[in-house]
């Protein structure tokens, strides 16, 4: 699992505003802490989920559909979560993300949370 990796996450039952379901989601979580995951206890991994509603937007960044990603979908920056290691398939890489929307999804990701 690398940072820039788009897998299938389990965000269980939706509840209020939050996302539900099994959707794909952005590794944004940095490659140290993904390559030393197995050496601590808590296994979580901060993730970005992404959506096939595509309305655009200042916090969205949009993935035509290529590999293994199906349809043509928005990352939602303003929905960055934290989820355990157990509820990715690890197994199912749909896609990487280019250098340059990686890019952009940092300066998304800095307007987001002020930095």
């Amino acid at each position: 699992m690398k940072r820039g990796e788009i897998y299938l996450a389990n965000f269980a039952k939706k509840y209020n505003s939050e996302f539900g379901k099994i959707r794909p989601a952005l590794v944004v979580q940095n490659d140290i802490a993904n390559r030393n995951i197995d050496k601590v206890d808590f296994k979580g991994v901060t993730l970005v989920p992404l959506t096939t509603t595509v309305s655009g937007g200042s916090l969205r960044v949009t993935i035509e559909k290529r590999d293994n990603l199906k349809l043509t979908s928005e990352i939602c920056i303003n929905e960055l979560c934290t989820l355990d290691l157990s509820r990715l398939e690890l197994d199912n890489l749909l896609t990487t993300l280019t250098r340059q929307e990686l890019d952009e999804v940092n300066q998304k990701l800095k307007a987001h949370l002020g930095l």
